[in-house]
């Protein structure tokens, strides 16, 4: 998810002192993103607090700033290639989701200084929003490998399909047009979380509800196949107000899915799962319009068959949308080291 507004460190650690590895902390930040006297006041202090709590365990700290908006990946790629073995990134959900994609299964770490709108995967590490108390909570941080999920798609333009991997949930449906709205404009900038409600009443009182096919395997290893208005596979317990209960050290997803329904059928199921009071069951053939959780393997979505061939349906991973009308959502054989804190 890309957040205006957000500051992005990536943390690189790497240094040698005989026959064992110390740490070197390199952090990159986004010149774009740091035009406010406040932005640039608060990571001097950041920087400063970073330097001095790493220089206290023996380690160094380099500063500089990402290429472009995308660079992220493909500077932590390069970065895991010349030696280095930890990373922090320091701002939004998107740019760990970024950054992710580079050093998923490279047996490195990866942590978390939240300064996002979202900042749901900092909620899940149980760090505060503030991001001087998340930097020295980080540095106590111990590293605990994770499961990703990863979400397969086939971009318009493009002749082969492309994979990613995500932290946060993968799906199809709405909630991937709330993320595609909530990417632009100077409206989440000023509004923050509060331009994600804002946008989704408005897509849900102008859009139509599209349907589309979802079939999906349980851990038992039964496959189910429905008329879905939306379905998403979840990773982690908490995403904001609504509590699927999904679980990084789980070798599962947790899938959230509602039945082909209208308008109100949809907005009444919103309103069921954030109450967090829907049971965890097997839906059988479902008769009520309300939201079903399934552990899952695998689920594919896709447009309904003998459709007219214009679906608007969009495909989202982690906030970014990444394609449309199909996607296929499983575990990824890779993980990653998360830094819990202390």
């Amino acid at each position: 998810m890309r957040f205006p507004g957000v500051v992005i460190f990536i943390i690189l650690i790497r240094s040698r002192y005989g026959d064992s590895y110390m740490s070197r902390t390199f952090v990159f930040y986004n010149p774009m993103l740091v035009a406010s006297s406040r932005r640039q006041a608060l990571l001097r202090r950041l920087e400063t607090r970073l330097r001095e709590g790493f220089a206290a365990q023996g380690q160094e700290v380099a500063v500089a700033p990402t290429l472009s908006a995308f660079s992220a990946g493909s500077q932590a790629a390069e970065a895991v290639a010349a030696g280095y073995d930890r990373f922090v990134v320091c701002g939004g959900d998107g740019t760990i989701f970024q950054v992710l994609q580079g050093i998923a299964g490279k047996g490195v770490s990866l942590g978390v200084i939240p300064m996002g709108t979202g900042n749901v995967i900092a909620q899940n590490l149980g760090l505060p929003r503030d991001p001087e108390r998340a930097a020295g909570m980080l540095l106590r941080a111990k590293p605990r490998e994770v499961t990703l999920g990863r979400l397969t798609v086939h971009p318009v333009g493009h002749k082969r399909p492309r994979s990613w991997y995500f932290l946060i949930a993968a799906g199809m449906g709405l909630h991937a047009a709330l993320m595609n709205l909530s990417q632009t404009g100077q409206g989440k900038r000023i509004g923050g979380r509060s331009a994600y409600f804002a946008g989704g009443a408005r897509i849900l009182l102008r859009d139509p509800i599209e349907e589309f096919d979802l079939e999906f395997t349980r851990v038992s290893g039964e496959t189910r196949r429905y008329a879905v208005s939306e379905a998403i596979a979840v990773q982690l317990p908490h995403l904001n107000l609504w509590q699927p209960g999904g679980d990084w050290f789980a070798p599962h997803l947790r899938l959230a899915w509602i039945p082909r329904t209208g308008r109100g059928g949809f907005f009444t199921s919103v309103l069921k799962a954030l109450s967090n009071k829907v049971p965890m069951e097997g839906p059988g053939d479902p008769i009520k319009i309300r939201p079903y959780y399934e552990d899952v393997t695998r689920m594919v979505c896709r447009p309904l068959a003998g459709g007219d061939g214009r679906s608007r349906l969009l495909v989202e991973a982690d906030g970014e949308v990444l394609g449309a009308q199909y996607a296929e959502i499983g575990m990824a054989r890779e993980r990653v080291s998360l830094l819990f804190p202390e």
